[in-house]
């Protein structure tokens, strides 16, 4: 059986198929994927945990947020934290480079930090009206923010919102319902274990009133 499972992960991993399942021969299921795939989830991992505290702190989806993020600048951090291409007209505090989109220069926001980076994005978002207007903050529904953030101007592509919305769907999504599946599982342990423990003070205290006999 041994031999059968690696002869068919070899096999698996030799026709470029990303996500597969087989049966270990303890019965359990074991998922292979490739190299690339790993890589992606790690950084929207990364990504999450940075961006999740401060997107709700200003009512921007979590989703949002990482799907424009990977849509911006790919799937690596730069040292500067431009992680949004948020332009800028101060020199101290931004980077010239080439917009291969607009094919010009343009001066961009630089950070120190991604929290920073994330930080910036949401304040845009909040103090420009042109997306309260679009409806920005009427919703918290992933895919109405994205038309929302499109249409108020973020961007020059025409075709923006699907670029953002196909990544969000792809990549982003199932690995985001994933990370709060888990925080709510983690909740749930801790709530439990919480219950539990006053549980047991409590029969020790109601134990230590009863008088003898009981």
């Amino acid at each position: 059986m041994r031999k059968f499972l690696l002869i068919l992960t070899a096999f698996v991993l030799s026709i470029g198929i990303t996500d597969f399942a087989v049966a270990s021969s303890n019965n359990s299921i074991t998922s292979v994927k490739d190299t690339d795939t790993i890589k992606r989830e790690d950084y929207i991992r990364t990504l999450y945990k940075a961006f999740d505290p401060i997107c709700r702190k200003y009512g921007i989806n979590t989703k949002v947020a990482i799907s424009q993020a990977i849509a911006e600048q790919g799937w690596e951090l730069r040292k500067d934290f431009r992680i949004f291409n948020i332009a800028s007209t101060n020199p101290t505090r931004s980077k010239l480079v080439y917009d291969n989109g607009e094919q010009r220069f343009r001066r961009y926001r630089v950070y120190t930090s991604l929290e920073q980076a994330v930080e910036d994005y949401c304040k845009v978002l909040t103090s420009f009206h042109t997306y309260r207007k679009n409806g920005l903050f009427e919703t918290l529904d992933p895919n109405m923010q994205i038309e929302s953030i499109a249409k108020g101007g973020y961007a020059t592509n025409p075709k923006y919102q699907q670029l953002v919305t196909a990544v969000m769907e792809r990549f982003v999504s199932p690995v985001v319902d994933y990370l709060r599946e888990e925080e709510a599982l983690a909740r749930r342990s801790e709530e439990l274990q919480s219950v539990a423990s006053i549980s047991s003070v409590e029969a020790q205290h109601i134990r230590f009133c009863l008088p003898s006999g009981y």
